[in-house]
């Protein structure tokens, strides 16, 4: 490992823990070793990154300036070695993210058919929400990603692929109760409104909420309770028994993106990854 790549590794563990005793303990060295590579990042920096004190250590304003780059600077060499790694065996590597709820029966199939399509081209696959998407494609870090919250981010196209339906499920012994545990989820501000104006007074007693749509499904798995949910993810656990639609309750459709940079770095196999989500997606349309 070389003194820099350590030296910014360090420099994130302090940031993190606040304290160069703690960090230390973590990275199983002496604390002068700690103290050691973080004035040597500080010398070849030209600034000071932590002012210390008898509590620890924080970052100067130089420092907080810094971290952020610090971090894409590691997820760089990372995504370079593991890229340099597979040379010998393929022509390119490519670095994909997909949104949890879309890995199975989507995510993976499209995998399956770029290893068809590019069999000397090598995938990594990473799971995460559209916005960390959108961030690690503008720092270069990623070729393409499929998520469903959209997000405005300078060089990065969102591109509807299809749309998911979210309904109203229970796992309440009876369906009346279902307000009785209901547990809202986050998904956009839009979908925020819609659920207020139908959940209306329910909304100062909840006792438990997520932001992630699929912690809402297993949560009611476990106990009785409610959540919108995505349709084709509930339909098996309808037809075992464990949950049952609510009736009457309203739909809420969303779209599903494909995310990709304006400018990819490998445009050929950009073009055949792109046409192989399209034709994917076409057995999710509506």
């Amino acid at each position: 490992m070389s003194n820099l790549d350590t030296q910014l590794k360090t420099f994130l563990q302090v940031a993190q823990l606040g304290s160069f005793r703690r960090a230390a303990e973590e990275l199983f060295v002496t604390q002068a070793a700690v103290t050691s590579r973080i004035k040597g990042l500080e010398e070849w920096l030209g600034f000071e990154v932590f002012l210390r004190h008898r509590r620890g250590a924080d970052l100067t304003v130089q420092g907080e300036r810094f971290i952020d780059y610090a971090r894409n600077a590691l997820d760089i060499i990372e995504h370079g070695r593991e890229e340099a790694r597979h040379a010998r065996s393929f022509r390119a590597h490519y670095r994909f993210m997909s949104q949890y709820l879309l890995l199975e029966g989507f995510s993976l199939d499209w995998v399956d058919w770029m290893k068809q399509a590019v069999p000397d081209v090598s995938i990594s696959l990473d799971c995460s929400h559209s916005k960390e998407a959108a961030k690690e494609m503008s720092g270069g870090l990623l070729d393409l990603a499929v998520g469903y919250q959209y997000r405005n981010a300078k060089g990065v196209v969102f591109e509807t692929l299809f749309n998911e339906r979210l309904i109203l499920v229970t796992s309440c012994a009876r369906q009346a109760d279902w307000r009785d545990n209901y547990i809202p989820i986050g998904w956009d501000a839009e979908f925020d409104d819609e659920q207020r104006r139908f959940i209306g007074e329910l909304e100062s007693g909840y006792r438990l909420r997520t932001p992630f749509i699929d912690t809402a499904r297993a949560l009611i798995l476990r106990e009785p309770g409610s959540a919108y949910v995505v349709e084709r993810s509930a339909v098996p656990l309808i037809e075992q028994g464990l949950l049952s639609r609510v009736d009457d309750a309203p739909v809420f459709v969303r779209p599903a993106h494909v995310i990709y940079p304006a400018n990819p770095s490998q445009p050929d196999i950009h073009a055949v990854a792109l046409q192989g989500l399209r034709e994917v997606a076409e057995n999710f349309q509506e």
